[in-house]
């Protein structure tokens, strides 16, 4: 989100001003109240200092001129015996006050500097933020199935433009389909950055092993080495064997895949281990089940699960389930579409809460599918 510095520094401007004229007002109201026994003359020293710090020095001028001459109509001079005199001695005085107010207009001049300073660190910013999401989406618009018998579609949208979500599918040495979709934790700029590694460090040891278990064991290790508790992942490995439809998957700390068969039946896929890069050493469990032709597998990320409508009731796996045995039948490019379509339609206008990234997958039959992009 990129931050509307000029925008913010002209309603303070704007307030800033009025908030000084009303105070000169005041002042000059009061010193006619209180009558030719007393002055508030010294009190108008209050606003012109805050002018001198916030305005242009020319404007800062142009306020003493106003308030020497309120001054005279409402204070006390009107009724001396000689108001020359006082004039001349408030001139004096506005000529010591003047040296004040260049110093002062040194300090403002910072202030604006500080403001031009904080635009080009937002331009510059919001320029590197761009790179790295025109990175991140061509790293994730890279994945594609090698299988013509998939049938797959993803879709995916950060939050903050880049983000902590990451999809992937390739095909093994032993032919086998492997789709990982992890969710590191947080948001922005630093879930970003540890996206790729992840990556990196998922692929590299795939090419080693072939247990999913072993693999996030691995996975899990190399993160506790390298980084920071704080910097956790929730994910979920499946690896496909085509011919047979054997589906064997770990899920660690990720939410649960969704599995609905050709009748409707729904399944979540639970259970596997803790996210990676928590705990060290931590076991996991490998499960396997059979994906039929006519089932559908969809995973996702909590940015679909904990959408939250403008009443505060979340999106909710029961919505998911929902839209998905509705539409189960369709390819899975359709059935992402429904499923963005239901979830849009329920937020009803309000904010994303998280990044967000939902993939659909089914054994082609039939057909001969174009793998999905990233949206």
């Amino acid at each position: 989100m990129t931050l509307d510095i000029d925008s913010h520094e002209r309603k303070i401007v704007r307030v800033e001003t009025a908030l000084i004229l009303l105070t000169i007002a005041a002042i000059a109201v009061a010193d006619a109240w209180v009558g030719a026994g007393h002055s508030l003359g010294p009190l108008y020293l209050v606003p012109l200092s805050y002018s001198a710090l916030t305005h242009r020095g020319w404007t800062t001028l142009a306020l003493l001129l106003l308030c020497l001459t309120l001054r005279q109509l409402f204070g006390p001079l009107q009724n001396s015996e000689d108001p020359w005199l006082f004039f001349a001695r408030d001139l004096g005085i506005a000529a010591v006050f003047v040296v004040t107010v260049g110093y002062l207009h040194r300090l403002g001049r910072q202030r604006q500097e500080f403001f031009a300073l904080a635009r080009a660190q937002r331009d510059e910013l919001a320029s590197e933020l761009n790179v790295a999401a025109e990175v991140q989406r061509r790293l994730l618009q890279s994945n594609r199935s090698a299988r013509a018998d998939l049938d797959f579609h993803a879709w995916a949208d950060p939050l903050k433009g880049v983000g902590g979500d990451y999809y992937d599918i390739w095909t093994s040495e032993e032919g086998r389909i492997v789709v990982v979709v992890a969710d590191v934790a947080g948001k922005g700029l630093p879930a970003a950055l540890l996206m790729p590694a992840l990556r990196i460090a998922v692929r590299s040891i795939a090419t080693r092993l072939q247990e999913p278990a072993r693999i996030i064991e691995e996975v899990n290790g190399a993160l506790c080495q390298t980084t920071e508790p704080s910097s956790y992942a929730t994910l979920f490995y499946a690896s496909l064997g085509m011919e047979d439809g054997s589906l064997t998957y770990v899920n660690a700390g990720h939410l649960p895949g969704l599995l609905v068969d050709g009748a409707g039946e729904v399944r979540w896929l639970t259970g596997g281990g803790t996210p990676v890069g928590l705990v060290p050493e931590a076991p996991y469990e490998s499960h396997t089940l059979r994906l039929g032709t006519d089932d559908v597998l969809v995973l996702y990320t909590d940015g679909i699960w904990e959408a939250e409508n403008p009443g505060g009731e979340e999106f909710g796996r029961e919505r998911l389930a929902r839209a998905v045995v509705a539409t189960r039948e369709r390819p899975a490019g359709e059935i992402v579409a429904a499923v963005q379509d239901e979830w849009s339609r329920f937020r009803d206008g309000a904010d994303q809460g998280d990044d967000t990234t939902l993939i659909a997958l089914k054994r082609a039959r039939d057909r001969d599918p174009k793998p999905g992009t990233a949206a």
